[in-house]
């Protein structure tokens, strides 16, 4: 028999920015790796990990989320890579999940991994890429393919996140409530300035992106001079990205950027599922002002949040509504209406680093190694330029993701190199 289950409010949530032929909401990550690549021991790892998670191999049919009798995923071969990372994946009728590789040397190769975002959040995903090279390394050695001795891994919903009972759900249910219309309200009431990845209308071509690499090892330099500072590492590379918006950005007045933030509880919780909120913040464009003290105004607003646990609260509030809005209402609100009220999304990843790798951060077998994680995530109107950054062996590759019809290349690489350069000023004022 196969797998059945309801999709979750953040499933649904992912699929509202899903329409043929152009919007499928697929982040792509893109492995590069070094060494002997054998397809037939990759497939034989994929294998292994999906018995592990099969709802990998499911499609979305009729609001659930089915998983067939037998989940398997096969391994294609490309040329190259951007037609997989534009590619439509249509979740009534193929898995959510495809796996792509491109061979770019006579010992190097590009491994890509789309999933549709409705499969899981970046914390699932990477604990399932630490699986497969697991099932890589024994798969090399010969090793028989079977589930780990905990079996599989569930796909848990996202209110039990929320451990409150009885009378204190409810009013986590009613404070979430309220933060949620009291965000609603200010989005309409004072609403934000464009910036100008919020201007472009046509948001049906290539999802492209632009990486930038910088070592770890700087980004370690900064711990004692910020902890002095009582600044945390996303407070810093915020704040370099707030000063490079308002040095990209000829717009006065308020702004928002928004953190995922993973709600997970912190433990005994393993889900291959999306468990995410989120933290809206405002802030003013203000090229005079420090990245430090940009850095000070995010620590301030997040410190705030958190403590008061904001991101935890709304998710049941949330969740109803998501439940409650027919799809069709929610595609519109987002793909057609576009209300402008975030301008800008930044995805840190950095802390969940990379599980399952070695010292250096970087998954490796006896035959092969990742040289470079790279991820295309596709921007959702009216965000034409997003932000991502992940662990990739002993560098943090930003990702800047844009859309190539929306805004130009040219626009978004004077972007990132603002951003290097409130980087190169952290380090002076450090």
């Amino acid at each position: 028999m196969s797998l059945r289950q309801p999709i979750d409010a953040l499933d649904k949530a992912c699929l509202a920015a899903t329409r043929a032929p152009w919007s499928s909401f697929a982040p792509t990550w893109k492995l590069d790796l070094s060494g002997d690549l054998d397809v037939t021991l990759f497939q034989r790892a994929l294998d292994w990990t999906v018995a592990r998670t099969p709802w990998a191999a499911a499609s979305i049919i009729d609001g659930e989320w089915v998983v067939p009798d037998a989940p398997r995923l096969i391994i294609e071969q490309s040329p190259t890579e951007q037609p997989i990372v534009d590619r439509f994946i249509d979740v009534s009728r193929q898995p959510v999940l495809e796996v792509v590789f491109v061979s770019t040397g006579e010992r190097a190769g590009t491994l890509l991994f789309h999933q549709h975002h409705a499969l899981a959040d970046g914390r699932a995903f990477l604990e399932f890429l630490g699986d497969f090279f697991t099932a890589l390394a024994a798969a090399e050695q010969g090793a028989s393919m079977s589930p780990l001795p905990e079996g599989i891994v569930p796909r848990r919903r996202q209110a039990e996140v929320i451990t409150e009972r009885g009378l204190g759900r409810l009013i986590a249910f009613l404070r979430g409530a309220w933060v949620s219309l009291s965000e609603l309200a200010a989005a309409v009431l004072r609403p934000v300035r464009p910036l100008p990845s919020n201007t472009g209308t046509n948001y049906e071509g290539e999802n492209r992106t632009l990486h930038l690499d910088v070592p770890h090892s700087r980004l370690e330099r900064w711990r004692e001079p910020r902890k002095k500072l009582a600044l945390t590492a996303n407070d810093l590379l915020a704040g370099a990205l707030l000063k490079a918006l308002s040095r990209w950005s000829p717009a006065a007045g308020e702004h928002s950027l928004l953190f995922p933030i993973d709600v997970r509880p912190r433990e005994h919780f393993r889900s291959f599922a999306n468990h995410l909120s989120n933290l809206q913040l405002r802030w003013t464009a203000d090229a005079t002002r420090s990245v430090l003290d940009q850095a000070r105004v995010i620590n301030a607003a997040t410190t705030k949040q958190v403590s008061a646990r904001l991101p935890w609260l709304r998710v049941l509030f949330d969740g109803l509504m998501a439940r409650l809005t027919p799809l069709s209402v929610l595609q519109r609100a987002l793909l057609d209406q576009r209300r402008l009220v975030t301008n800008f999304s930044f995805s840190n990843l950095l802390p969940l680093g990379t599980p399952g790798a070695d010292a250096s951060g970087r998954w490796r077998t006896t035959r092969c190694q990742l040289e470079r994680l790279r991820i295309t995530t596709p921007c959702v109107p009216p965000q034409a330029v997003n932000l991502t950054v992940a662990r990739s062996g002993d560098v943090a590759c930003f990702n800047f993701n844009f859309k190539e019809t929306a805004v130009t290349e040219a626009s978004v690489a004077v972007l990132r190199q603002l951003f290097v350069e409130s980087l190169d000023e952290l380090d002076a004022t450090l």
